[in-house]
C-alpha cells in the first residue's frame, strides 16, 4: 500500500512539473516584449537627461525591452542612440529617449540571469534611415495632385425630352454615360497649388486650381476650379519615424463643357453649372519627392443635360435640363 501511494506520489509530482514548465514558458511568450533586456548607461553631465515617468529624478541608464537604434548625425545635433523605455504604468505608451552619443556611457545585453552582461558597440546598432520626404512640389507649384476620381450618387431619376412624335425617357443606370443619369461615375482630377505663407509660414495651407475630365450625363465635363488643403505633417522632420500624413481639402468651381451648350452664368441657382465639395485624406510616402494618396469626401453638382432639339419657340437659356447630386467621392493617386 505504502509503495502504491509512492508511486501517485510521483506521478503528481511529475504532473505538477510539466505544468508548471508549460505555464512558465506560456506566461514568458506572453509577456517576452515587455522584458528588460537592454540597459543604456549615461554619463553624468551638467545638463541631465530626466526620467519622463519622473521628471524629478535624473537618469544614470535606461532599461529597455527593445535593442537600441541609432540616429544619424544632422548639421544641427550629433548622432544620436533612440531608447524605447519601460511604460510609466501598465497599459500606457512606452516613453522613448534620444541620448546623444557622447552621452551614452556603455550598452549592455542584460537578458540572461544566468550569464553576464554582453556588451554592445554603438556600430551594433541599427541605423534609422528616416524621412526623407520633402514636400515643395513640382514645376511652378508648392503641390501638385493627379487623382483617379470614384463616385457614387445614389439612384438618379430619369430624365423627359420632348420630341416631334412625343416624349422620349432616358432611364437611369448603375454605370453609365447616357443622359438618363447613373449612380456610379469615374473621372480624372489634377490640381496645383501655392503655399499662403502670409497666413501660413509652416506651408501646411495651401490654395490652388484644379482641372480634369469627367465623363457622365452624356456630356464630357472640365471642372475647373479653386482648390484648398491642409497637410498635417507638410515638414517631416528628417529621420523622423513616419513620413505620412492626414490631409483635408475642399473645392468650388464650375464643370464647363462644349457639348450642352448650356451658358456658363444661368439665370437662377437651378439652372447654374457648379460644384463644390470637401474631404479628408492619407498620404503614404513612397519616394523622397512623392506620395501615394487616398481620401473620402462628398461633392454636390449641378451639371447641365444635352439641349432639347425641338420646340424652336423654347428660350435658349430654358432648352438644358439640369441634375443636381449629392456623390461620395472616393479619389486616390500620386501627390507631388
Amino acid at each position: 500500500m505504502n509503495y502504491r501511494n509512492k508511486i501517485q506520489r510521483i506521478t503528481r509530482m511529475k504532473i505538477y512539473f510539466f505544468i508548471g514548465i508549460i505555464t512558465s514558458l506560456l506566461i514568458s511568450c506572453g509577456t517576452a516584449k515587455d522584458v528588460v533586456s537592454w540597459n543604456v548607461e549615461i554619463k553624468d553631465s551638467e545638463i541631465p537627461i530626466t526620467d519622463k515617468c519622473n521628471p524629478s529624478v535624473k537618469l544614470q541608464s535606461v532599461k529597455s525591452p527593445e535593442k537600441p537604434k541609432l540616429l544619424p548625425a544632422t548639421e544641427l545635433m550629433e548622432a544620436r542612440v533612440k531608447v524605447i523605455g519601460v511604460p510609466c504604468t501598465e497599459g500606457e505608451k512606452a516613453p522613448s529617449y534620444e541620448i546623444p552619443v557622447s552621452r551614452v556611457k556603455r550598452i549592455t545585453y542584460v537578458a540572461d540571469p544566468l550569464s553576464p552582461p554582453v556588451q554592445a558597440e554603438i556600430s551594433d546598432l541599427e541605423l534609422i534611415e528616416g524621412c526623407c520626404r520633402v514636400r515643395d512640389g513640382w514645376f511652378i507649384f508648392d503641390k501638385v495632385e493627379i487623382r483617379g476620381i470614384l463616385g457614387y450618387r445614389g439612384g438618379k431619376d430619369s430624365v423627359v425630352y420632348p420630341t416631334p412624335t412625343g416624349d422620349k425617357v432616358y432611364n437611369s443606370s448603375f454605370f453609365g454615360f447616357d443622359r438618363g443619369g447613373s449612380s456610379m461615375f469615374t473621372g480624372l482630377e489634377v490640381a496645383g497649388l501655392w503655399n499662403l505663407p502670409f497666413l501660413d509660414p509652416s506651408g501646411a495651407l495651401q490654395l490652388g486650381i484644379l482641372s480634369g475630365l469627367l465623363p457622365v450625363d452624356e456630356s464630357l465635363f472640365i471642372p475647373v476650379g479653386l482648390y484648398g488643403r491642409y497637410t498635417f505633417n507638410q515638414s517631416p522632420a528628417r529621420y523622423s519615424e513616419s513620413c505620412n500624413t492626414w490631409y483635408m481639402y475642399g473645392t468650388l468651381g464650375l464643370p464647363l463643357d462644349f457639348e450642352t451648350e448650356a451658358p456658363i452664368f444661368g439665370k437662377s441657382s437651378d439652372f447654374q453649372r457648379l460644384f463644390y465639395g470637401f474631404g479628408i485624406g492619407y498620404d503614404w510616402a513612397i519616394s523622397c519627392k512623392m506620395d501615394f494618396s487616398v481620401d473620402l469626401g462628398f461633392r454636390r453638382m449641378n451639371l447641365p443635360l444635352p439641349p432639347y432639339t425641338c420646340c424652336v419657340t423654347t428660350p435658349d437659356e430654358n432648352r438644358n435640363p439640369f441634375r443636381n447630386s449629392t456623390a461620395v467621392l472616393l479619389r486616390f493617386g500620386l501627390t507631388f
